[in-house]
């Protein structure tokens, strides 16, 4: 990918936002919004004191310059964003807000399987918990441009097109926790809201983007 990536025009304002729900919400109307937008901001669900902590815990891997070569992320991420990889191993704080009861009944309700498993004439129930694959920080510097807009579950080469879309079907569940105030200038997360109902061929816009 030598080309940059198309840039936002300066004036570029989006059409939409993304809804927001307070913490104290109840998980069918988190799961309601999540299943008609594709994700949902979520406020107060990490207090200033938390991220206080979590930036205190991440000081000393900071100090790093980025790999040249990142794998996946390598064609993904520019240059200028350094990554920083294993959170929970690094951060008491983050690994307890992992285990926030609101995300533990997300993942409990989107990404557990259940079933049944014949074994000599007879049906055994079971159930496979959602594992946590990734805990990683971006941390953004001038001159970065932006990502290209990609669908997250590409990383599991998930295919967009043979059946419905279901949310308990699922792949993933992403939770990004913005530890400063986000901005399109300063690397806001880009979203386009119902995107995860098309199918692989739909291509997206940038009149359609809105930012976390």
């Amino acid at each position: 990918m030598d080309q940059l990536p198309e840039a936002f025009p300066s004036d570029y304002k989006p059409s939409t936002r993304i809804a927001e729900l307070s913490a104290s919400a109840s998980i069918e109307e988190i799961l309601s919004v999540i299943d008609r937008d594709g994700g949902v901001i979520i406020n107060n669900l990490v207090s200033s004191d938390e991220l206080g902590a979590i930036e205190s815990e991440l000081e000393k891997s900071t100090k790093g310059k980025r790999d040249e070569d990142e794998g996946f992320f390598k064609d993904l991420v520019p240059q200028e964003t350094i990554l920083i990889g294993g959170l929970v191993g690094k951060s008491d704080t983050l690994a307890r807000i992992c285990e926030h009861p609101v995300l533990e009944a997300l993942r409990k309700e989107i990404l557990t399987d259940h079933g049944t498993r014949r074994v000599e004439k007879y049906d055994l129930p079971f159930h496979i918990d959602p594992l946590l694959s990734v805990s990683l920080s971006f941390r953004m510097q001038y001159g970065a441009v932006r990502q290209r807009l990609h669908r997250d579950d590409g990383t599991h080469l998930i295919e967009h097109e043979s059946k419905p879309y279901r949310l308990n079907n699922a792949a993933q569940l992403g939770c990004l926790i913005a530890g400063v105030q986000t901005t399109q200038a300063n690397g806001a997360t880009m979203f386009i809201p119902g995107s995860h109902r098309w199918d692989d061929k739909r291509e997206p816009r940038l009149d359609e983007v809105t930012f976390a």
